[in-house]
């Protein structure tokens, strides 16, 4: 435990020291925010972290690193009618290669509709959703590198949009236990809203909505066999630049606990990992997150099956 502490409490301090503010007014906030909870424990400081299919939205690069068959499912617990799940499916392409798909969903429920006299008229209900699928191949040894495409639809009301943006990410092994990684998200991210539809005949229009660009420079590093440090740098020329950072340990037989600073917010979890029968695997995540604007605390979940 000494050990762990002296690990964490120069990353919590760096972490808080160096934090900016991250825009979320812009398009494609979801898709920024961690969809695992080992991801979000860490402080969403996964982009050189690997052998996780579902974090493949921080990085596709890290597919090569697959080794089995992997199935996740995420959900996480937001105030203020708000809801975030995804699921994942990560196959290994022997000898060298491996893919994924995946569902990203967002979602506000609630909305109060009102009129130009400020009158109450009825709920609206937000839906965003993304369709992923990834490719990765290990060109060498200390290399390899992946692309991901995202469908992307948005519904809210009688109105919707659609669109297209794309990750290309790469990992960099140049000595055991450490890894670089760097990614360029969002590429000609775009969205394209309709309301010309007969419920808005008298604002009939079309609108695009256009993804910052964001890139993510990333170093982790595993030190014992036990502990894995991980710090991510990401910057936009739209939004502002953040900062995140994580531990990861292991203090007993597939036993984790995780603590980080996302973009200086407090972030907690613990993951649990024990096998099922035959070569089927299971580990279960939980990550605790407080608030960034007075919004109240977020509960996030993962349940990943290897076979």
């Amino acid at each position: 435990m000494k050990t762990l502490l002296k690990i964490l409490m120069p990353l919590l301090v760096l972490g808080a020291l160096t934090a900016g503010d991250e825009a979320g007014g812009t398009a494609g906030a979801y898709l920024r925010m961690p969809g695992d909870a080992r991801s979000a424990a860490i402080g969403n400081a996964a982009t050189a972290v690997t052998g996780d299919a579902n974090m493949v939205n921080g990085n596709p690069a890290i597919l090569p690193t697959l080794t089995e068959r992997q199935f996740s499912s995420s959900f996480q617990f937001l105030t203020l009618d708000r809801s975030y799940q995804s699921i994942a499916f990560g196959v290994p392409l022997p000898p060298n290669a491996a893919m994924n798909v995946s569902w990203i969903h967002a979602g506000v429920d609630n909305i109060a509709g009102r009129n130009f006299s400020n009158d109450y008229t009825y709920k609206y209900v937000w839906s965003q959703n993304a369709f992923v699928i990834g490719f990765g191949i290990r060109i060498a040894e200390w290399i390899a590198i992946g692309v991901s495409g995202k469908i992307l639809s948005d519904q809210l009301a009688y109105s919707s949009s659609s669109g297209f943006s794309a990750d290309i990410g790469v990992i960099v092994t140049p000595f055991r236990h450490l890894q670089l990684g760097f990614v360029v998200k969002d590429l000609s991210g775009k969205t394209t809203w309709d309301t010309s539809g007969e419920n808005y005949s008298d604002f009939q229009t079309r609108r695009t909505d256009y993804f910052p660009g964001v890139y993510h420079m990333g170093i982790s590093y595993t030190l014992l066999e036990r502990y894995l440090l991980s710090f991510s740098y990401k910057y936009s020329e739209d939004i502002e630049p953040t900062w995140h950072t994580g531990v990861e340990a292991r203090v007993g037989d597939g036993i984790f606990i995780r603590a980080g600073v996302d973009n200086g917010i407090p972030v907690f979890g613990f993951g649990t990992f024990y096998k099922l029968w035959n070569t089927m695997s299971t580990r279960m995540d939980y990550a605790f997150g407080t608030s960034r604007v007075h919004e109240g605390i977020s509960h996030l979940f993962t349940w990943l099956f290897y076979f």
